[in-house]
């Protein structure tokens, strides 16, 4: 139990300053992370830009607080479409059953079969290399592993006594599936959620890094580890700082979901 504790501690800071950074950023940053200043082309860090500058001398520090401000967005967005999405395809999968179900899962594991980050970039050529692209384009592929794991939930919750009491009171097949099975199916949609958060945030800085994320100038951590790919000898923390605030959020994404995970599953919570 302190393990747990403890993860969720750690985890819990580390999104929390991903979040007051992504706040912060909306109304103010050291610099203007958009201006250039060839006079301060790949200063080290110092007390003038605690992270230094970037070849185009723009402050890298600005520019990490931008970025963690679109992950979070495109992230949190990212999720919400493929939990909304997810969800009600395998709610509907699972409860109707039958043919139904047969062909939604055949379509569902199509999709499962191809990884996640290779169907974003094929969705990418239709919507589009821009913020919004990427959202639509990486909810659509994450939309399968939430619907597989929530059909599963309402396959095991359909055939219990209180689903088969609502059918006698009569009430009706919506009412049941949103009243009775889905509230029952929270604790593992909050878990799936979260780690999708940090595939989100993985793929969305993977996409930036190939050249397919938010357009330049816009700073996001994918991006400028890519712009400071060329600098890596002559100015290292171009890219160690980026890295590193990609996989600190990825670190806390994890352990937070571990300890909602052994929290909200009575399976783990029967091993403690």
């Amino acid at each position: 139990m302190k393990n747990v504790t403890f993860n969720g501690f750690i985890g819990s800071i580390l999104i929390a300053v991903l979040l007051i950074s992504a706040a912060i950023g909306l109304f103010w940053t050291p610099y203007d992370p958009m201006k250039l200043g060839f006079t301060a082309r790949l200063a080290a860090p110092s007390s003038a830009h605690w992270l230094g500058t970037d070849e185009f001398g723009r402050d890298v520090l600005s520019r990490l607080i931008v970025g963690a401000r679109a992950s979070v967005w495109i992230g949190t967005l990212t999720v919400v479409f493929a939990t909304v999405c997810g969800t009600l395809i395998g709610l509907v999968s699972g409860y109707a059953r039958g043919w139904i179900d047969a062909v939604i899962m055949a379509v569902n594991n199509a999709l499962l079969a191809f990884p996640g980050i290779l169907l974003a970039l094929g969705l990418l050529a239709v919507f589009g290399a821009n913020q919004y692209g990427i959202i639509f384009a990486l909810g659509i592929a994450y939309s399968p592993s939430m619907a597989r794991v929530v059909r599963g939930a309402v396959l095991s919750l359909r055939e219990r006594e209180f689903i088969e009491a609502s059918k006698v009171m009569g009430n009706g097949e919506l009412y049941t599936m949103f009243r009775h099975i889905l509230p029952n199916c929270i604790a593992p949609i909050t878990v799936l959620a979260t780690s999708m958060f940090g595939w989100a945030i993985l793929s969305e800085s993977a996409l930036s890094f190939l050249g397919l994320g938010v357009p330049p100038p816009a700073p996001t951590w994918g991006n400028m580890l890519a712009a400071g790919r060329p600098f890596i000898e002559q100015a290292v923390w171009l890219g160690l700082f980026p890295g590193l605030a990609i996989a600190l959020t990825l670190l806390g994404i994890n352990l937070l979901g571990d300890a909602l995970r052994d929290k909200l599953d009575p399976r783990m919570r029967g091993l403690k």
